[in-house]
C-alpha cells in the first residue's frame, strides 16, 4: 500500500529535534513524492484537513486551530507517521476544548491577530511572553509585570498557537480578545462561506498551495511552510488586509532563507535552534511590533533579535541568521573527533 511506503520513508528520514513542524512537512514531502496532497478548509471552529493519495482517496482527516496541525492530525489518522512518534504528538496536539475556546476568540483558522493582541496587552502592562521547547512541543508562558505566571500552554506545533491557547485559558484575556476581534473582517470566514479549498503539496524544496473554488483555481503561490504558502496564495487570490499583505511581502523581500532553500520548513529549522538554545540556557521572549519579533536572551544580555512573518519560529531563524551563532548555541566540545 502507498501509505506503508510513505510510512517507511518518513520513519527513515524523521528528525525528532525538528518538532511537529518538521515532522508534518517531511510527511507532506514524502506524500507529495508519491502523488498525494493535503486539502484543508476553514470552519468556524478551526481547520478541517484531509490527506489524499495519488488516486484522490482520503487516507486520513484532522481538525485543529490552523492548517498545519490539522494536516498533522490527518497524517497521524492516515498512519503515515511512526506510532511511537504519533503517540507523543497526540499528547500535546490541541484538545477539542482548547480548539473551541481559541476559535471562539476569532475562529476560521485565524490566530495571528489574536496573538498580536495578547502580546501587546502583556508587554504593555510590563509583562513578557516567553517561548521554549518542551520535549517534542513548543511552550508559551505569559508573565505579568511581577514576573508571575498569567497562563501557559504547550502546542505540538506553533508558538503562536500556544500563545492563543494560553490566552484562551485566562478568562480576562479570553473575553478581551473575543470582544476586540468579533467584528473584524476574517478571510477564513469568507473562504468558508465560499467553500474554498486549500490544496498543498511539497515541490522543489518548498510548499506550493493553490486555492480552489469549485473547479477553478483562484490563487496560487509558494512559501517556506504550509501557513505562509497558504497566505501568499490568499494574497494572490485578492484576499487579506492590504497593509498586512505589504508587510508580509516586505518580510519575504529581506528574508535570506529563500536564497538557499534547504528542503526543510522554516519551523523545522526554528525547532532545531530552540532545542539548542534550551541546552545552552538561552531564553526567547516574543513581542509584536510591525512583525512578530524574537528576542534571544542570555541572562540579562540580549544576544540576538529577529523578525518573523506568521510564526515566531521564523523570527527565531531570522534572529539566528543575524547574530553570532556561537553566543546562541554555545557549542560544546566536538564529539567523536579523532585525536592523536
Amino acid at each position: 500500500m502507498i501509505s506503508d511506503e510513505i510510512l517507511t520513508k518518513v520513519e527513515k528520514e524523521l528528525v525528532i529535534k525538528e518538532g511537529a513542524c518538521g515532522i508534518c512537512h517531511l510527511t507532506l514531502k514524502v506524500l507529495s513524492e508519491h502523488g498525494g496532497k493535503a486539502i484543508s478548509m476553514e470552519r468556524p471552529d478551526g481547520i478541517r484537513a484531509q490527506v489524499v493519495d495519488n488516486q484522490g482517496e482520503i487516507l486520513g482527516e484532522g481538525l485543529d486551530i490552523v492548517w498545519p496541525p490539522a494536516i498533522l492530525k490527518a497524517q497521524i489518522s492516515a498512519k503515515l507517521i511512526p506510532q511511537n512518534v504519533s503517540k507523543h504528538l497526540l499528547e500535546i496536539l490541541t484538545t477539542d476544548k482548547d480548539r473551541k475556546k481559541v476559535s471562539a476568540m476569532n475562529g476560521y483558522g485565524r490566530v495571528i491577530s489574536p496573538a498580536g493582541t495578547v502580546l501587546s496587552r502583556v508587554w504593555g502592562e510590563g509583562g513578557r511572553v516567553e517561548i521554549h521547547r518542551e520535549a517534542i512541543g513548543i511552550a508559551a508562558s505569559l508573565y505579568d509585570h511581577d514576573d508571575e505566571l498569567i497562563s501557559d500552554a504547550i502546542s505540538a506545533f506553533c508558538p503562536i498557537c500556544a500563545i492563543n491557547v494560553a490566552a484562551s485559558r485566562n478568562k480576562e484575556l479570553f473575553r478581551e480578545i473575543k470582544e476586540k476581534h468579533e467584528d473584524t473582517n476574517n478571510t477564513g470566514k469568507i473562504k468558508y462561506e465560499r467553500r474554498i479549498e486549500n490544496v498543498a503539496v511539497w515541490s522543489r524544496r518548498r510548499i506550493f498551495v493553490h486555492l480552489k473554488e469549485e473547479d477553478e483555481i483562484i490563487g496560487s503561490n509558494f512559501g517556506c511552510c504550509t501557513s505562509y504558502a497558504t497566505v501568499r496564495a490568499e494574497i494572490a487570490a485578492g484576499f487579506g488586509n492590504p497593509v498586512m499583505n505589504t508587510a508580509l511581502n516586505h518580510y519575504c523581500d529581506i528574508c535570506p532563507v529563500k536564497c538557499f532553500w534547504l528542503d526543510k520548513s522554516m519551523g523545522a529549522m526554528g525547532n532545531i535552534i530552540l532545542h539548542g538554545m534550551k541546552k545552552a540556557g538561552i531564553r526567547e521572549n516574543v513581542t509584536s511590533q510591525d512583525y512578530i519579533t524574537a528576542h534571544l536572551v542570555d541572562g540579562d544580555e540580549k544576544v540576538a533579535q529577529g523578525i518573523g512573518s506568521l510564526c515566531s519560529l521564523s523570527a527565531t531563524v531570522n534572529a539566528f541568521l543575524r547574530a553570532d551563532a556561537v553566543k546562541i548555541l554555545k557549542p560544546p566540545s566536538a564529539k567523536g573527533f579523532p585525536k592523536k
